[in-house]
C-alpha cells in the first residue's frame, strides 16, 4: 500500500511539473507571437500612412 501511495505521489509530481513547464513554454510562445504580430502591424500601419 505504501508503495502505491508513493507511486501516485510521484506521478502527481511529474504531472504538476509537466503542466507548469507546458504553461511556461506556451506563455513564452504567446509572448513572442504577440511581439511579432505587433511589430508586423506597426510596419504595415507605417507603410499605409
Amino acid at each position: 500500500m505504501m508503495f502505491l501511495m508513493g507511486l501516485s505521489i510521484q506521478s502527481l509530481l511529474d504531472l504538476a511539473v509537466a503542466g507548469i513547464s507546458l504553461m511556461i513554454g506556451l506563455g513564452i510562445f504567446a509572448f513572442i507571437a504577440s511581439i511579432l504580430c505587433s511589430a508586423a502591424f506597426l510596419q504595415t500601419a507605417r507603410d499605409v500612412s
